[in-house]
């Protein structure tokens, strides 16, 4: 009687052990990728499309027709109101001149840079994705401009 009690305690110890392995083994084969980097990416390329696409028109155009007051500034604030405060951001904006028929000639508006993304936040930053957009002025003139929206690590 004795020796059927041991072995039933030695049967349920086999079992857990048998049990709790197969399911750390079941863990570490299932295994997620990474699928939310690609979906993050994503997210990041049409928040920065959709960024240029309402600025465009209504503070870019009006910003370069006032180069005279510092419209990067200005421009500036105006991003890092309307983005989620997780997102680092770079905005370059480039004239485009066509010098004949096979040279285009890109000449970069800003002077001063158009980003909240410091020297230290540069390891922080874990994906990260750019949206382009083309607009005219009213004098005709042809501009490109381009915004880099980063995720931090915490973000």
């Amino acid at each position: 009687m004795k020796r059927r009690g041991q072995f039933r305690i030695i049967e349920a110890l086999i079992a857990a052990i048998l049990i709790i392995g197969s399911m750390a083994i079941a863990v570490n084969i299932q295994r997620i990728p990474r699928f939310w980097i690609t979906y993050e990416r994503e997210n990041l390329e049409e928040l920065a499309f959709n960024t240029l696409f309402n600025i465009a028109d209504k503070v870019l155009l009006n910003m370069q027709l006032n180069s005279s007051s510092p419209w990067e500034n200005d421009l500036f604030w105006v991003l890092n109101t309307m983005l989620p405060p997780t997102i680092y951001f770079n905005l370059t904006i480039y004239k485009i001149t066509l010098q004949n028929e096979t040279e285009i000639t890109f000449e970069r508006v800003n002077k001063t840079p158009i980003t909240n993304i410091q020297a230290e936040n540069i390891n922080e930053i874990v994906e990260s994705s750019s949206a382009m957009y083309v607009f005219t002025s009213r004098d005709g003139s042809v501009y490109l401009a381009i915004l880099t929206l980063s995720r931090s690590k915490g973000g």
